[in-house]
């Protein structure tokens, strides 16, 4: 069983249903996702099929929340990124196989936001992006979210 105040993070893919990017406990689970009432709130990481780890960070109400980091399957950092609700919000960064940065940049309701700018892998700035800024009213409606604005190529 799971107990919703686990400090120890839980393997997500053998511990928890995923519905929809929501993750609950197996307690009174049901084929009918809305009898389920219980989500998982707490540390968790995923895992790739071959046992190495994936992804790990929070959940909050069963969707990944705050900062998360990501692995590819020989242990080398991925990513580092901020989640909401399940999906990207807030500043992410992306890492070579060689440990130095490839990108960084801010996602707003999963579109990416602002200025992005992306490294080859010796670490230099190659690129440049601006992309379309909500201000506070804007919600993950709004017809120009993800939109590019301008590139530069250095």
């Amino acid at each position: 069983m799971v107990s919703c105040s686990s400090k120890t993070p839980v393997a997500m893919d053998e511990v928890l249903w995923e519905r929809g990017g929501q993750y609950i406990t197996a307690d009174n689970y049901s084929s009918f996702f809305y009898f389920n009432q219980k989500v998982y709130n707490g540390p968790g990481f995923l895992k790739y099929r071959s046992g190495e780890k994936k992804e790990e960070g929070n959940l909050k109400n069963g969707f990944k929340a705050g900062a998360w980091t990501g692995w590819d399957k020989e242990g080398n950092k991925k990513f580092v990124g901020e989640y909401k609700r399940g999906k990207p919000h807030g500043q992410w960064t992306g890492f070579h196989l060689n440990g130095k940065k490839k990108y960084e940049g801010n996602y707003k309701f999963s579109f990416q936001v602002g200025k992005w700018t992306y490294f080859n892998n010796k670490g230099i700035k190659n690129l440049e992006e601006n992309y379309f800024i909500c201000d506070e009213d804007c919600d993950d409606t709004h017809p120009d979210l993800g939109k590019l604005l301008d590139s530069k190529e250095f």
